[in-house]
């Protein structure tokens, strides 16, 4: 592992809230089959064992904090709301969020097909990533993680956890409204570690930024803002 890749990984393993004792493990949830595959290391292995693990910690990590949250609650509610938190599309924000995507190891191949953009490889990290959480840290280290991102979702009502971007764009279009504007007001910070600050305008005037480690985070940040303002005005 070079210099700069081990900067990287401990840059991701504080956003991750952890000290990892075998940092391999994060570079492993991040390297992909077509990477693997093209190495010619003895030792070469990918990520996909690990998503199989992380897939099945995360579920129990997440059902656990439903049922802390509301013990007495309705099973099929929380089996919803657990579904709408771990299916693919939130496990890619958030991994787009955590600055995932950037620090994938991708085979030749993979990377010129534009393997990069594809959320699915990204919500695989993300399972991969809690898999190397619990192996290095043990459950209560993927509990720890799991609280800080999901909280907020856990305690909104049902429908906030879905993407605000899509949410915002719904709500605009049912008012006959036209669509936002994202604009990126700032990007700072080196290549490892970027930080994008973007603007969300609406046809009224008004405008909300978010900040994020890619463009796409900061979007997702504003218009999840954005639509807050709107619910406040509404009432």
């Amino acid at each position: 592992m070079t210099a700069e890749r081990e900067a990287e990984l401990r840059d991701l393993a504080e956003r991750l809230g952890h000290s990892f004792e075998d940092l391999a493990l994060v570079d492993r949830a991040l390297t992909h089959a077509s990477q693997a595959n093209e190495s010619q290391a003895p030792d070469r292995r990918d990520n996909e064992p690990l998503e199989f693990l992380g897939d099945a910690v995360l579920g129990l990590a997440v059902t656990d904090l439903l049922h802390r949250a509301d013990p007495d609650g309705s099973e099929g509610r929380k089996s919803r709301k657990r579904a709408a938190l771990v299916r693919a599309a939130s496990l890619a924000r958030r991994a787009d969020a955590l600055g995932l995507p950037g620090l994938l190891r991708l085979g030749r191949g993979e990377e010129k097909t534009g393997g990069r953009s594809k959320t699915a490889l990204w919500a695989d990290a993300y399972e991969a990533v809690i898999a190397a959480l619990y192996l290095d840290g043990g459950f209560e280290a993927v509990r720890r993680f799991v609280r800080a991102e999901f909280e907020a979702d856990l305690r909104a009502p049902d429908s906030a956890s879905e993407d605000p971007k899509s949410l915002l764009q719904e709500k605009l279009q049912a008012e006959r409204r036209p669509l936002p504007l994202y604009a990126v007001v700032s990007e700072e910070g080196p290549s490892h570690k970027r930080r994008f600050r973007v603007e969300c305008r609406l046809d009224d005037g008004s405008a909300t930024t978010g900040e994020g480690p890619t463009k796409k985070a900061a979007q997702q940040a504003a218009a999840r803002e954005a639509l807050q303002r709107l619910r406040e005005a509404a009432g």
